[in-house]
């Protein structure tokens, strides 16, 4: 049996603005960790960690030549795939008898698109834990690369037809496999957390450890790609193994990577009971649904008992008809609610916000009261776009604005065509963030945190903010 060296990619963003919110929220390389963990001996995995990295693509090459592995890995998101394109032609030419594999939201969402035969030998699509072990099975017993709905060789006769499938149901073993937290620097991840109102914290950018309880999610937001990707299907951990694994971490922070951590009410009071009878003293960062909080108040008020302290919400809107254009099955009063309630907890609150492209100057004011009225909190404004891949993508290719619209998807450039200017609409964009930047927990609460914690924000804050306001710059002069 052949031995192999297998190296896992997390590539560097490269749009501005993904590199401004890096410098707010960088989290692990959770998928790369789990997909690890499905390597055994004798074959070797390293994890390549470009995110983190000051100079990434010299820093690629010498872990190339240096490791010089058999499998090289890939994955990422849409507005990732270019880099990863890039990175692969760097493999390829380096080390031309390695294998490379693209994975990811991406190959999983838009197969048609990575159909690249002289970069990649083959993507996957979903779950890359059990595609890890078919992959691994050929190889090491130098057999022809498997070939299914979710393992497609790119020079497969069949990829195109395989390519038209819908994404392949989600398995198990994407959430059921312990993370291979050992191959990371722990300290390279951090995220934003504003502590407690009076209080003075020892930093604003604490390390987090991610945990994933479950995937999937049985909500059908028009915005969102999440239920595309699963393909309809929600798989959950067992409640003991996702105390277990937060009980056995160091870092006192946890961030849920679920897609929507509270769906099952019942399973997150069994988690919040476990965690404070075991006396496991952590503090916790997670999605929660503004209907979900309405209905179930007293399970955030355990949830704060047992550390909850960062509730992040999509709110969307605070009017009837754009929670009904996004199909939210929410209302603005389950919005407002929501807020009271974790208000009353004391509970910090990330409140997400959609921008339509369709907005007009008495729209953005719209939003701006609801910054009023919604703070304190930490604000984030999201353009609607359509998620690459699914149905409403493909409706909407003619009116894309932009050559390269999985690209530019990052929720802050828009890909359609917007009523306003693109230069008047980002200043409207841009004054958004910098209303909402005034009202954030900290600041409101008067949290006392190191001078130089406070100076990163700012310096960032202003940086981002110029970024938005000559985003306009980076589209085709006709629609500035």
């Amino acid at each position: 049996m052949k031995s192999l060296k297998i190296l896992l990619v997390r590539p560097h963003p490269r749009l501005p603005t993904s590199k401004w919110l890096q410098s707010m929220i960088c989290l692990e390389p959770y998928a790369q960790e789990l997909i690890a963990a499905a390597v055994e001996e004798p074959h070797d995995v390293q994890i390549c960690d470009l995110a983190v990295t000051k100079k990434p693509v010299k820093a690629f090459k010498k872990r190339l030549l240096e490791y010089a592995p058999d499998f090289i890995g890939f994955g990422g998101f849409s507005s990732q795939f270019c880099v990863n394109k890039d990175l692969a032609q760097i493999a390829r030419k380096l080390l031309p008898d390695a294998v490379t594999c693209l994975g990811g939201i991406h190959s999983s969402s838009i197969p048609a698109d990575c159909k690249y035969p002289d970069l990649f030998d083959l993507i996957v699509r979903g779950d890359g834990v059990s595609a890890m072990k078919e992959i691994i099975k050929a190889l090491e017993t130098e057999q022809s690369l498997p070939e299914s709905d979710w393992i497609i060789p790119t020079a497969s006769p069949r990829f195109d037809a395989l390519a038209q499938k819908p994404p392949p149901a989600i398995h198990s073993d994407g959430i059921t496999m312990k993370p291979r937290r050992d191959l990371v620097n722990a300290s390279d991840y951090f995220c934003i957390c504003y502590g407690e109102a009076g209080q003075k914290v020892k930093t604003l950018f604490p390390e987090i450890a991610c945990v994933r309880t479950s995937v999937g999610c049985p909500n059908r937001c028009s915005f969102c790609v999440v239920h595309f990707l699963a393909n309809g299907k929600y798989l959950q951990r067992e409640v003991e193994s996702v105390v277990d694994e937060i009980a056995s971490l160091e870092q006192d922070y946890i961030y849920f990577v679920d897609d929507e951590t509270f769906i099952n009410t019942k399973r997150m009071q069994r988690i919040a009971e476990l965690l404070i009878e075991r006396g496991v003293k952590k503090k916790y960062i997670s999605w929660a649904r503004s209907d979900t909080i309405c209905k179930h108040p007293e399970l955030f008020a355990l949830w704060k008992k047992a550390g909850l302290e960062f509730v992040y919400i999509g709110f969307e809107s605070l009017k009837d008809e754009n929670l009904a254009a996004y199909n939210k099955n929410a209302t603005p009063s389950q919005n407002r609610k929501a807020r009271e309630i974790l208000r009353g907890l004391e509970l910090n609150i990330h409140a997400a916000l959609m921008i339509d492209p369709d907005f007009e100057e008495e729209d953005f004011l719209t939003v701006q009261k609801a910054i009023k009225e919604m703070a304190p909190a930490e604000f984030a404004f999201t353009v609607l776009s359509p998620p690459p891949g699914t149905p409403s993508f493909e409706e909407a290719r003619d009116t894309f604005i932009c050559a390269d619209p999985c690209y530019y998807y990052d929720c802050i450039h828009t890909i359609l065509p917007t009523k306003l200017p693109l230069k008047r609409f980002y200043k409207y964009f841009a004054i958004l963030y910098a209303l909402g930047a005034a009202q954030i927990p900290a600041r409101v609460n008067k949290v006392k945190m190191p001078l130089r914690d406070h100076i990163r924000f700012v310096m960032a804050g202003m940086k981002f903010g110029w970024q938005l306001m000559t985003m306009y710059r980076r589209y085709d002069r006709q629609y500035w």
